[in-house]
């Protein structure tokens, strides 16, 4: 199942407090915005209406520029989900509840979990209804736990304490992350709901008594870009497993006879050809510049993501399906199969050395944001660098504990599976035998790639006695969007359009010069 997936605002009071006997959650249109350190992220219009002994609940919301529209029926006594419906991604996603039971249909397939007993089930897809019914469950069932049917990529049964209530607050307790519902006394419509740890808030910013029609998501729009000056056409390459990659390739205008190359590596989750996250794309721009530069690229959809077929690929996986990319490129007419480049980003960076060193014949590998250390060092680091000095050391030992069960297959799904495929791989000793130019470049500000262990890759390659070139871009985050000066990456930023740093394009186009 796909993943649908500074200073906070004040509480706006746009619904004045409930008289007595007003009911739970009335019938109205509600607007939510969506904030992370103060930035807008997203925002929702909740239509809630009663049908007899139900209440529907229609969202159309966007959240880090995910668009989802859902409906929700309830009970109107409890408050709990009897059927939800929502579609994503062009996909139609169906939940019904049966008891304890709730079952997901999707494409034809179904899921199934269960929540224990005294957890009511209620729905989370990452959009704002789950959290605005809540108060109201809360309420109706005089439950201390729930259970979040959790659409995040697979299909979980999450548990959700309640750790502490008054009148008007609840504190849940979620994958150990604490938040905060604030609610009307009477009506217990959600005012507010703050996540801390993620510096997220969600505030009720409108109300109206009649149910109105649903707009569709807000979603923002990419940058344009320049002007093509190539051709691009969809292909497929078909992996030596047989599974069908969807594909597109760009071949520059006047081309001449024998074009220059490259192939594009995704970084880490389930990506499309363009490198989509948020509004940005950060793969469809390097296409746009490399190939008005005069090269052909070959970007395409992740395995099991977009359009490719196929089930969630582990490290080798992911090393094939490049290598059947490099050898799809190199066998098309007017290609120069000794001029094919790799290009990785993030995790990307990471496989791009052990894709030219399988391949041998690669003219060079540009890592832009490549890790420096092992995979399950860096989690350790972006766990450890959210968390509040006080609770370091407990978090750490958490932590620790979860990894170790990954590593030894004791925690199952596709997503641990992955993990444990790339744990104890260390980059600085791979790339020692990478047998082509090596292009390294980092953003100072990135917060998920730290610059400060880039040395520890460079040192390693040099060492090796291998052909190596860094460049330090010193305002630029993780996707290579240049923030201001004294502007610190939050991850808030990759979710508002932005152009790629024209630095990073001119970095790699200076190297592919001095190549040439």
């Amino acid at each position: 199942m796909k993943n649908f997936g500074a200073a906070l605002l004040p509480l706006l009071g746009v619904l004045a407090a409930a008289p007595p006997g007003a009911p739970i959650l009335p019938d109205g249109t509600y607007r939510y915005e969506s904030r992370v350190a103060g930035n807008p992220v997203g925002s929702s219009t909740i239509v809630v209406r009663r049908r007899g002994g139900n209440v529907e609940i229609e969202e159309s919301g966007a959240l880090f520029n995910s668009g989802l529209v859902s409906t929700r029926e309830l009970s109107a006594a409890t408050f709990a989900t009897t059927r939800y419906t929502a579609t994503a991604h062009g996909e139609r996603f169906t939940l019904t509840v049966a008891g304890a039971t709730a079952t997901l249909t999707s494409d034809g397939q179904t899921s199934k979990i269960t929540a224990p007993p005294g957890a009511p089930l209620l729905v989370n897809d990452n959009m704002v209804a789950g959290f605005a019914q809540m108060p109201a469950l809360l309420h109706a069932t005089g439950s201390k736990k729930l259970t979040f049917a959790c659409l995040c990529g697979e299909y979980l049964a999450v548990p959700v304490t309640v750790t502490a209530q008054t009148a008007t607050t609840a504190t849940i307790s979620v994958l150990g992350q604490t938040g905060t519902l604030t609610f009307d006394p009477q009506s217990y419509v959600l005012q507010r709901f703050d996540l801390t740890a993620q510096q997220l808030s969600i505030v009720l910013s409108g109300y109206g008594t009649e149910p109105g029609a649903l707009p569709s998501p807000a979603i923002a729009t990419p940058v344009p870009m320049p002007p093509a000056r190539y051709a691009s056409r969809n292909v497929t390459i078909r992996a030596d497993d047989g599974i069908a990659l969807a594909a597109t390739l760009t071949i520059p205008d006047a081309a001449p006879a024998k074009l220059p190359g490259f192939v594009f590596v995704h970084g880490s989750g389930c990506i499309d050809r363009d490198e989509t996250i948020g509004p940005n794309k950060v793969f469809a721009q390097l296409a746009n510049a490399l190939s008005n530069d005069g090269y052909a690229v070959l970007r395409y959809d992740k395995r099991s993501c977009g359009k490719s077929g196929g089930t969630y690929p582990v490290r080798d996986r992911l090393i094939a399906d490049a290598r059947d990319a490099i050898a799809f490129l190199r066998a098309q007419t007017g290609i120069d199969p000794s001029r094919i480049f790799v290009l990785g980003h993030s995790e990307g960076g990471e496989l791009a050395p052990s894709i030219a060193i399988a391949d041998g014949r690669l003219r060079g590998i540009v890592l832009m944001a490549p890790p420096a250390l092992p995979l399950e060092q860096i989690i350790m680091q972006q766990v450890l660098r959210q968390t509040p000095p006080a609770d370091r050391a407990a978090t750490e030992k958490r932590e620790a504990a979860h990894l170790a069960a990954i590593a030894s297959g004791k925690a199952k799904g596709p997503g641990n599976a992955w993990l444990r495929s790339s744990f104890g791989i260390d980059p600085a000793k791979v790339i020692a035998s990478v047998p082509c130019p090596i292009l390294i470049v980092q953003g100072a500000k990135d917060v998920q790639v730290l610059a400060a262990d880039t040395p520890r890759l460079v040192n390693a390659a040099r060492a090796a006695g291998r052909q190596v070139t860094v460049v330090m871009l010193p305002d630029d985050d993780h996707l290579f969007i240049k923030l201001a000066p004294g502007e610190a990456s939050t991850g808030v930023e990759y979710f508002i359009p932005a152009a790629l740093d024209p630095a990073l394009l001119a970095a790699i186009q200076d190297w592919l010069s001095a190549l040439r």
